[in-house]
């Protein structure tokens, strides 16, 4: 496939069409608004209110409705991964889980609640209830997180002269029938769990400011929500990506890698970023760099460009950049 088609079916795909459909959130709600006294970031993995000891931690999550269908399990499952994503992914840690899932019938209730329940406790996040209909018409399953943080990690905070680092867990496989790359559910427990307590050790060490958790918008989706949000573009080498050996690019790029985070690093701070996580046994490159155009191209180690974005005349989910976010260094 060549570059040319390639950013034409990624812009076109479904789910960077989803994405943009959160630009009617941010038509009708504020994006900054005060609690207490102190201002509250709206946009972000979670959302994060400040405290007298760091931050606490709110996000929410709902399930890709034909992955509950087929497998209400892993639907289960999955709803307290991406929960956990992003809170680990603002820097903080998991505090408390609440479910809110209407199903068919009790035997689909039954395993999305296992499905819960399991995950939760791997994660060792307890879950304090929620609500439950059963017998609705279809299926639906939002899931909603607790967390805290000392040091915050934002998608608003990224820097021209940043290098762009992606950093997931290349032993998986794809999940038949789905853009979902299962690197976790194999995994012991504390590997799990040390895997993501890398990304509040960046935070809390002062090496990182900024990262976003990769889901069901894929890197390519969540490279663009992070550089919008920060009022900057960047130069991305696809050749750079680290990706499976099955599956097209395009595929890849449009993932959801269930361990998979996109850092913007000061390049000071990159390499000992980048030792700590492949320590870890993960996969982290470099994929690009940041910069003060609001574009986004795709570059070639030859030298060529080719323009993918460009936020001056198109917004993706319509995040405002915010100058002065808590956490910039």
């Amino acid at each position: 496939m060549g570059i040319d088609e390639l950013i034409s079916r990624l812009r076109g795909s479904l789910w960077l069409t989803q994405k943009r459909e959160l630009q009617r959130l941010w038509r009708v709600l504020p994006q900054t608004c005060n609690v207490d006294g102190e201002e509250v970031l709206i946009g972000d993995d979670a959302a994060a209110l400040r405290t007298a000891d760091g931050y606490l931690l709110l996000a929410a999550e709902g399930v890709y409705p034909p992955l509950l269908e087929s497998d209400p399990y892993m639907a289960g499952r999955a709803s307290v991964l991406a929960n956990v994503n992003d809170i680990y992914a603002m820097g903080g840690r998991p505090t408390a889980i609440l479910d809110v899932l209407f199903s068919r019938d009790d035997d689909e209730a039954e395993l999305v609640l296992k499905g819960i329940q399991d995950n939760a406790a791997r994660y060792k996040v307890p879950v304090l209830g929620g609500h439950l209909s059963p017998g609705a018409e279809g299926s639906a399953l939002s899931v909603f997180i607790l967390g805290k943080g000392r040091a915050l990690l934002s998608s608003f905070n990224a820097l021209p002269g940043d290098q762009l680092v992606f950093v997931f867990a290349s032993e998986g496989r794809f999940l038949n029938g789905y853009k979902f790359w299962d690197s976790s559910s194999r995994l012991p427990d504390h590997q799990v769990l040390e895997q993501l307590e890398l990304l509040p050790r960046v935070a809390e060490e002062g090496l990182a400011d900024t990262a976003k958790d990769v889901s069901m918008a894929g890197l390519i989706g969540t490279a663009l929500m992070l550089l919008e949000g920060s009022g900057v573009g960047a130069e991305i080498d696809l050749e750079k990506v680290p990706r499976p050996s099955e599956g097209p690019l395009e595929h890849w790029l449009l993932t959801f890698p269930s361990f998979g985070f996109l850092l913007s690093l000061r390049s000071a701070s990159a390499p000992r970023v980048r030792a700590l996580f492949r320590g870890a046994g993960l996969t982290c490159e470099t994929i690009g760099e940041v910069t003060k155009d609001r574009r986004v191209f795709f570059v070639s180690p030859a030298g060529a460009r080719k323009l993918f974005w460009d936020f001056n005349d198109s917004s993706l989910v319509g995040i405002t950049p915010r100058p002065g976010t808590p956490g910039r260094n």
